[in-house]
């Protein structure tokens, strides 16, 4: 179900301050944390939260004017006409290193058994993570990670990297931008983005899967909320734990009724 994304005006120091329009998600207490951030150094911000995907801007930020769009968590796709009314810069904070564009970013990470992780921090444009990068932070990607452990350690990065660069940006402004991403110049972009339809893909189990690729889909996708799931003729199946069961647990499991 979709709505109107929520706004709202939250004053800085008129003397100092820089004008943000932030964009989070509604429940977030990652994004209230950035909001608070964005308050306490001085900024001062309209806050759009949206709750689900397919959202509806609100009507009343066609006449914001500002230095800076910040999307953190968001999920609403910005215009180029609205990114453009940033006079300094529109900035993303995507959840996801470089050589993972899109959506269901850490999903695939997991299932290519990638060796570390990452969140960045990007120009936006026009197309969804495509723009100049700001600064690319990774960290290790360990044996026991799940999609709920990988998921809150991404979030806490990318809080930190949050942080860091809006800091930076009020004390330092465009300068400290451009030297930001003379930094990371070597960074790029790999591949193209992903979409929610490709976790869907991932999620759905072939039935004649070996049994290490569906350890592989188990670990990339496994939530309690959404598990993955084989389709059988017309049926699904949804898996209800994420650990195989030992022998001696199978052989324990009651028995059907017998007639």
């Amino acid at each position: 179900m979709t709505e109107m994304a929520k706004t709202r005006y939250l004053p800085g120091n008129p003397q100092t301050s820089a004008r943000v329009l932030f964009f989070g998600r509604s429940g977030c207490e990652f994004t209230q944390k950035a909001l608070a951030h964005l308050l306490m150094i001085g900024f001062e911000v309209t806050f759009v939260e949206s709750k689900n995907r397919g959202d509806t801007l609100p009507e009343e930020i066609s006449s914001w004017d500002g230095e800076y769009i910040l999307s953190f968590r968001s999920l609403l796709i910005l215009s180029g006409d609205l990114i453009a009314k940033a006079s300094i810069a529109s900035i993303n904070f995507h959840p996801a290193p470089v050589e993972y564009p899109g959506s269901a970013c850490l999903n695939f990470a997991l299932y290519d058994n990638a060796e570390d992780y990452g969140v960045t921090a990007h120009i936006m444009n026009e197309k969804v993570d495509n723009g100049t990068i700001i600064e690319c932070r990774r960290f290790p990607i360990v044996p026991n990670d799940t999609v709920d452990s990988l998921l809150l350690r991404t979030h806490l990065k990318l809080l930190d990297l949050f942080f860091d660069v809006v800091t930076n940006l009020f004390f330092g402004g465009r300068r400290s931008l451009d030297l930001k991403i003379q930094l990371s110049s070597g960074e790029k972009w790999v591949g193209e983005a992903r979409q929610m339809k490709d976790l869907e893909n991932l999620q759905s189990i072939a039935v004649h899967a070996t049994k290490e690729e569906l350890e592989k889909v188990i670990r990339a996708t496994y939530t309690k909320d959404y598990p993955p799931m084989v389709e059988l003729h017309g049926y699904e199946f949804l898996l209800k734990s994420p650990k195989a069961k030992s022998s001696q647990e199978l052989s324990a499991s009651p028995q059907s009724p017998q007639v």
